[in-house]
């Protein structure tokens, strides 16, 4: 029995109490359907309902809990391993008054109880790439995403697929996707091929834009076929050989470095998709209770919307929109993941002092479902209280 002698802090546990309940019913009362079933109740019993968003806010050890220098924090991408969660992010550095990104490196928290979280710091970044170019006004690190895969001899291998300006033909300026390996979730990663994956040339037949492949997202099916997805007005998918660094029949030669040179493509088959409405970028894949699920960045501003499927590969069915824009910013960024048997959805906002389209906040929030596997929508969370004291 707990007995609060201070009435204060029996004022502030109670208020607390009354802040999770009343969140807990929101979640799962808040779209297409209005009962809470038994699974529900029992799930949301043992997970967290509610979190102190934005859950990163400083740069220092403990990033939720222990004040010090603000950081902006954005395009958030998950990898769950065991009982950790290693939330990858980018990061903002662009200036309060100043204009377009600012993205040097990428940066990596980890948490065991999606409520604390601990500051790896940076793990990667954009010059990494020997190919990569940049400055010191805009950087290069854009989204991004990590996975992890044992190799034949049953060590682990850590990827990590990054967006980055460079590596094109004749030094074109654009945009291209590169990959990074390492034996560790924390790096550091190395690249092995010494090119991208993909650059402007690969994607010209659909977009001349030359931002058109960023956001790159692999997932691993049960078979143990991957799949890379990317793109901002257009959504693309190819399929990826098992050492994850290659296309599907992707042909080259090596330099006297071990570099990929004399890149053939003639044999890839790179996929558009182009029944998602309002495609904006960001596209996020994952599995859950059997049904497949891309979450994207929908419109602009950007909202989170979705589309489930049968298959890794779809046809994708879309079925609506579960976040609506956020105020102060116009992008937005999912990542849709599963925790010790609960679903969570990671995004960005822009509600640090200071925040805005240049300067984010990754934030997370729980993932409910309908009978019929569609997601409700997501209700957004935080804990006033928690912030004022700190």
């Amino acid at each position: 029995m707990l007995i609060l002698k201070n009435k204060s802090v029996f004022r502030k546990h109670t208020e607390r109490v009354l802040l999770l309940t009343g969140c807990v019913f929101l979640a799962a009362c808040s779209s297409k359907t209005d009962t809470v079933t038994t699974a529900e109740a029992t799930v949301a019993s043992s997970a967290p309902v509610v979190f102190d968003n934005p859950i990163i806010r400083y740069d220092t050890a403990d990033p939720t809990n222990e004040k010090g220098e603000i950081i902006y924090t954005a395009d958030p991408a998950a990898m769950v391993l065991g009982d950790t969660v290693y939330l990858y992010t980018t990061h903002d550095e662009q200036f309060i008054d100043g204009e377009g990104y600012r993205m040097y490196d990428y940066r990596l928290w980890t948490s065991s109880d999606m409520q604390n979280w601990e500051n790896k710091g940076t793990v990667l970044s954009y010059s990494d790439f020997d190919w990569a170019r940049g400055d010191a006004k805009t950087g290069n690190a854009y989204a991004h995403h990590v996975i992890h895969r044992k190799d034949e001899s049953g060590k682990s291998k850590y990827y990590f697929y990054a967006t980055v300006e460079g590596g094109q033909a004749n030094d074109e300026f654009g945009f291209a996707i590169g990959v990074g390996v390492s034996d560790s979730p924390e790096g550091p990663f190395t690249d092995p091929r010494g090119m991208p994956m993909i650059l402007l040339e690969d994607t010209a037949e659909y977009k001349d834009h030359t931002w058109r492949n960023i956001d790159p997202a692999v997932f691993v099916d049960d078979d143990g076929k991957a799949y890379l997805y990317w793109g901002n007005q257009q959504l693309w998918w190819v399929e990826l050989e098992p050492d994850l660094v290659h296309l599907k029949d992707e042909r080259y030669t090596l330099d006297a470095n071990g570099n990929m040179q004399n890149r053939d493509m003639s044999e890839v088959n790179i996929h558009a998709v182009e029944t998602l409405p309002n495609f904006e970028e960001a596209p996020y894949v994952s599995k859950h209770n059997g049904l497949y699920y891309l979450v994207y960045a929908a419109g602009f501003p950007e909202s989170i919307a979705y589309a489930t499927s049968t298959s890794a590969t779809g046809p994708w069915d879309y079925q609506g929109v579960i976040m609506p824009p956020i105020e102060n910013t116009t992008t937005i960024h999912p990542a849709m993941f599963d925790f010790k048997g609960n679903t969570y959805l990671a995004y960005h906002s822009a509600q640090l002092p200071g925040g805005g389209n240049y300067r984010r906040s990754v934030c997370i929030d729980r993932v409910y479902f309908n009978e019929d596997g569609t997601i409700k929508d997501i209700v957004r969370t935080s804990m006033p209280s928690t912030k004022e004291s700190k």
